[in-house]
Order: structure tokens, then C-alpha cells, then sequence
């Protein structure tokens, strides 16, 4: 159940990474412009995975889950990057429809190992019962506000 509630979260971030991708991309070339995009999107994305996913709130260890969504931003960056890479050596001028696909792609592979480094960090010493099928809803009683 828990990967469920992280995959309708993580897709609405997605979307938004997604618009700010093509956003961007009418100022920047294609790498900037997904950099920018992930940064964004992932901080953003850490916050609704805290409080909507794993039912954590308050601010306790908020600067620690933070960093360790940037720190899966450098995995993400570097699938999407290749994912982009690979893109222009295959097809002689992408549209932004297959960037943009391709891209998708990509961070929908990444989304489970975010999943599973969250669910240690944000979960991990939580009983496994509770831990297995724990939503943000499930968790928030036992967390402090």
C-alpha cells in the first residue's frame, strides 16, 4: 500500500518536474534546464513524501531527509542525463515530446530506489508490521507533531 501512496505522490511530482522541465527549456538547452527542473521538483517532492507518504510531521530531521533527496538527486541526474545523452545520439534533432518522454522515463526507473531509501530513512525504526502498510494517515499518530 505504502508503494502506491509513493507512486500517486511521486507522479504528481513528476508532473511538476515535467512542466517545470518544459518551462525551463525555452530559456536553456536540454541538461540545464532537467538540472534545474530536478532540484526543484525534488525538494518540493521530499516534503510530500515526508507528509504524505510516511506520515511524518513537524520539522525533526527535515534538513536530513532533505539531503538525502538531493542526495538521490545525483543518481536521478546522471540516469536522466544519460537518458538525454542517449536520446541525441540515437535521433539527429529530438522534439521536446521525446525529451520529455524519455525523461519521464527515467525518473519513473529512479522512483523506486527513492522509495526504498526514504521508506529506511523516513520508517526505519518503526516496527515492521507498522512499516509495511503504514500511509501518511497510519503514521501520524505516532509521530510527534
Amino acid at each position: 500500500m505504502q508503494l502506491v501512496v509513493f507512486a500517486c505522490v511521486g507522479a504528481a511530482f513528476n508532473v511538476l518536474y515535467g512542466l517545470l522541465y518544459v518551462l525551463l527549456r525555452e530559456q536553456l538547452s536540454a541538461q540545464p534546464a532537467n538540472a534545474l527542473a530536478l532540484v526543484l521538483s525534488t525538494i518540493a517532492g521530499t516534503f510530500g513524501h515526508r507528509y504524505i507518504t510516511f506520515g511524518v510531521r513537524g520539522t525533526d530531521r527535515t534538513v536530513q531527509h532533505q539531503a538525502l533527496g538531493l542526495a538521490l538527486l545525483a543518481f536521478s541526474l546522471a540516469v536522466t542525463a544519460g537518458a538525454l545523452w542517449v536520446l541525441d545520439a540515437t535521433v539527429a534533432e529530438p522534439s521536446r515530446p521525446q525529451e520529455l518522454a524519455v525523461l519521464v522515463a527515467a525518473n519513473l526507473g529512479t522512483g523506486l530506489v527513492r522509495f526504498w531509501a526514504f521508506r529506511v530513512a523516513m520508517v526505519g525504526g518503526r516496527g515492521s508490521q507498522e512499516a509495511s502498510g503504514a500511509t501518511g494517515s497510519d503514521v501520524s499518530a505516532t509521530r510527534a507533531p
